[in-house]
């Protein structure tokens, strides 16, 4: 296999960058070093995680990601993940910054919020995931052992979503990168474009959408009369 490190570039949004750079200089990380690393356990998970987007939905979250001031970066990462996240952005059309973006704004919001900002992203809001941990050997383990060989930076949150899915609160498939996360909830713009999946009727000009609204249009008007 070839280690030679590939070069690419990405554009991230500038308070995200700075933030997350400083976490990782504080913490004696090589940026892109710890990226190889992360990227070798979630882009399993990416790949699993939703649903084909329309091009609809892909093109409506470039455009939200070229609204942000973003500065671009070049990442130096192993050939094989590379190549392997190039496959998936293609077949699942994922904006391949918009998932930078995100996986950074995790590693941020993971390192800063902690449980808060975990349980309002993913969890709404409820805290109780957190006990899910101790229910293995191996997920306390993980827990406790902070020089463990595997970097994982968020297990616990998909550890969070297969308990989910194994008792039936969601639907398979459901995870960190299929989350949307709405401009109406949250109040800020950034989070709807570091969106990986966006259903079609998330998306305002989707004809879907089209077609939805014009149908309750109707229906209003015809309680009118």
């Amino acid at each position: 296999m070839n280690d030679t490190p590939k070069k690419i570039s990405t554009k991230i949004y500038r308070p995200i960058l700075e933030a997350l750079e400083e976490k990782l200089e504080a913490a004696c990380l090589r940026r892109d070093a710890y990226l190889n690393k992360v990227l070798e356990v979630e882009l399993p998970y990416l790949d699993k995680e939703g649903t084909e987007n329309s091009s609809e939905a892909q093109q409506f979250i470039a455009n939200r990601l070229d609204q942000l001031d973003r500065k671009q970066i070049s990442l130096a990462l192993r050939p094989d993940l590379v190549e392997r996240l190039n496959e998936i952005c293609a077949r699942k059309r994922i904006v391949r910054d918009a998932f930078f973006n995100r996986l950074f704004f995790l590693l941020l919001a993971h390192s800063k919020g902690g449980v808060r900002v975990v349980s309002e992203l993913f969890f709404n809001g409820t805290e109780d995931w957190r006990e899910w941990m101790w229910e293995g050997e191996d997920m306390m383990y993980q827990a406790l052992t902070p020089l463990a060989e595997n970097i994982d930076p968020f297990w616990l949150i998909h550890l969070g979503f297969e308990i989910l899915e194994r008792d039936g609160q969601i639907q398979e498939g459901e995870g960190i990168y299929s989350t949307v996360w709405s401009d109406t909830k949250y109040k800020e713009p950034f989070l709807l474009a570091l969106s990986c999946y966006l259903p079609n009727e998330q998306v305002p000009d989707h004809p879907e959408t089209l077609a939805r609204r014009k149908k309750a249009e109707d229906f209003l008007a015809s309680l009118l009369l």
